[in-house]
């Protein structure tokens, strides 16, 4: 009796091993069949879809949760000095503090010429920096640019005989409407500063706009409309911009671009010139030289 209950236990035992075996093969082969049945990604590979109620929608910045990575350093940049200039004369009403803040003595205008010409440094325009910083133009480590702002008839009488005489170059921000009214230049004098080759013409509004938050149609005439009258004007193109106040926003530099602009200047202190920063090119203005030829070698090699 004993015996016969040993054999028994041994064939359940036998059975049951043979039966969990095929168990788990048949399991296998089913959740290998699932597997091979599921849907392919577009790479050929196999995807587990989701449905779609599982699916969460939120607004939350998945990019906060990245590991933080330092700027991407430019491709190009360049250490250039761009000088900001207004009023160049001697002012004769001492009541006029906006004049007088804004203005360079014709002497001190000189000397700063002195010093940039005889220290070997070389002048471009504003519309040479994107090929400067492109690679096209090799400006040496000694480069400056001059802008002057407004289009004063003082630029005609006394900075534009001292630009001719040391043969620098220079750009001019004209407002178009202010051309020929007390204190600005008239058209004549603007054409023969224009066909001097020593003097890029470019834009300034129309009429000393304020285009930070301007309405679209607004902002759009005052760039647009200003290029398109000095281009008639002058007969030549007009490529680059500085923005009156140097108040500007993302919607101007949008116009800017698609006004086929190539570049502008802001009021944003500072010389070192990037492709990123192409439509508000830092500068310096003309005062932070002091006056001396010493100050103004200092300025240039100091300022960043």
């Amino acid at each position: 009796m004993v015996k016969n209950k040993i054999i028994f236990l041994k064939y359940v035992r036998s059975h049951y091993l043979i039966v969990t075996v095929l168990l788990g093969i048949v399991m296998g082969l089913g959740l290998a069949y699932l597997y091979l049945k599921r849907p392919p990604s577009k790479n050929g590979s196999f995807i587990d879809p989701i449905p779609p109620h599982y699916i969460v929608h939120t607004h939350v910045n998945t990019n906060a949760f990245l590991p933080k990575i330092s700027p991407v350093v430019p491709l190009n940049k360049v250490d250039l000095p761009i000088i900001m200039y207004h009023y160049v004369e001697y002012v004769k009403d001492k009541n006029d503090t906006i004049r007088q803040r804004l203005d360079t003595n014709p002497y001190t205008f000189e000397e700063e010429l002195k010093a940039i010409n005889d220290n070997g440094y070389t002048t471009y325009f504003v519309k040479e920096i994107p090929e400067i910083l492109e690679g096209k133009i090799k400006a040496p480590a000694k480069s400056v640019v001059l802008t002057f702002d407004d289009g004063y008839e003082d630029f005609y009488t006394d900075a534009f005989p001292l630009i001719k005489k040391y043969h620098v170059k220079a750009t001019i921000y004209i407002i178009y409407d202010f051309i020929g009214r007390p204190n600005f230049m008239n058209a004549k004098e603007l054409k023969e500063v224009a066909d001097s080759g020593l003097v890029e013409v470019g834009s300034h509004t129309l009429d000393h706009a304020y285009l930070k938050k301007a309405k679209l149609a607004y902002a759009t005439s005052q760039i647009v409309n200003s290029k398109k009258d000095l281009e008639n004007l002058l007969g030549l193109k007009v490529e680059t911009f500085a923005y009156p106040f140097g108040a500007f926003d993302e919607q101007a530099i949008n116009i800017l671009k698609e006004a086929s602009y190539s570049a502008a200047v802001s009021e944003i202190y500072g010389s070192v010139q990037t492709p990123d920063n192409l439509y508000f090119l830092s500068r310096i203005r003309s005062g932070f030289f002091a006056g001396s030829e010493a100050n103004t070698l200092k300025a240039l090699q100091t300022v960043r």
